[in-house]
């Protein structure tokens, strides 16, 4: 549980810069905001000084498959101080609680794929993309940002904090570096059987699936690249595809069974709305890590005596036999 506490604070900062979030609920629907006034090419070229999005070689796919750990490699880390080991956070996030040349505290964490906000503020360019930098108003911690892809806005996020005196530099070498990398040697996974790490979460369900469930015709927005939400008349439901410890081990809730020998854990919240948090081993990924699905559904209007986690078992049971089997 931890880990999944601290996954979803750095999540939330990173996509927040800070905002006041609410961390009772686990489904976050974002407001897109067009980037139509960034420059579009399907091409390579990051020639010219002008920045360009959706270069193929950050479309969602291919970061979706993407190591974040070997982009913050010893030879970079090197260059900024006295780096530790790596730290991952999830498929598509890793960080190095290091020190600067100084000794002071430099952390510095890696996203691929999230999501942006206002990609339209991008008005600097690293890289050949559209970039902006956010210092925080204590100046504890800078957001670097490149804009890789629009509709939906996706991006590259370096996030620095600690004691350091130049977290900003820090981040703008850092990000220089990795989007360097990922043209032109970038570290992809070996994608084992069975693994949900190159699984478009928005593609889990088709046409009216979930109709039933979320009161009526759906709609869905990704959060990031391994998140995906779908908002209907009286429900929205979140489906998130991670890395953490084995719930089976040591699940928070209450152990249920979803057949065919998997045990879900199910955590529920009952008012005038209702929530169902519900999440399953899927499979091992290495060490104490395993990958796990997350479902979590909110009810708007709950009626007397109804269970939320219900309807939440019900997805959860018809999504199971369409995930890539071991």
């Amino acid at each position: 549980m931890r880990r999944l506490l601290l996954a979803l604070a750095a999540v939330l900062l990173v996509a927040g810069c800070g905002e006041p979030v609410d961390t009772a609920k686990v489904t976050y629907p974002r407001t897109t905001v067009p980037a139509g006034a960034l420059p579009s090419n399907d091409s390579t070229s990051t020639g010219g000084q002008t920045p360009r999005t959706n270069d193929p070689a950050f479309a969602p796919e291919k970061l979706r498959v993407l190591d974040p750990c070997p982009l913050l490699d010893e030879e970079l880390l090197d260059q900024l101080g006295s780096p530790a080991e790596n730290n991952r956070g999830g498929y598509s996030e890793c960080a190095n609680y290091m020190e600067d040349d100084e000794g002071k505290d430099l952390n510095i964490t890696l996203t691929l794929g999230d999501k942006v906000v206002d990609a339209d503020a991008a008005e600097d360019v690293i890289g050949g993309l559209p970039a902006m930098e956010k210092m925080l108003d204590g100046n504890d911690a800078c957001f670097v940002t490149v804009v890789t892809s629009t509709s939906p806005n996706y991006g590259i996020v370096i996030q620095t904090n600690g004691g350091a005196d130049d977290l900003c530099g820090a981040g703008r070498k850092v990000m220089t570096d990795v989007v360097e990398r990922i043209r032109s040697d970038s570290p992809e996974y070996d994608l084992a059987r069975g693994t949900l790490i190159d699984l478009d979460p928005c593609s889990l369900f088709e046409g009216d699936a979930l109709n039933e469930n979320l009161g009526g015709e759906t709609e869905n927005s990704p959060y990031n690249l391994h998140w995906c939400n779908w908002t209907g008349p009286t429900a929205t439901l979140g489906v998130w595809l991670r890395l953490g410890f084995n719930p089976e081990l040591g699940g928070n809730g209450d152990q249920v069974d979803l057949g065919g020998g998997i045990k879900g854990f199910q955590e529920k919240t009952v008012s005038t709305a209702g929530s169902c948090q519900l999440e399953w081993k899927h499979r091992p990924f290495a060490g104490d890590d395993v990958e796990i699905v997350t479902l979590t559904l909110d009810i708007r209007e709950l009626k007397a005596g109804a269970d939320p986690c219900a309807p939440a078992q019900a997805i959860a049971k018809t999504l199971i036999p369409a995930l890539p089997k071991a």
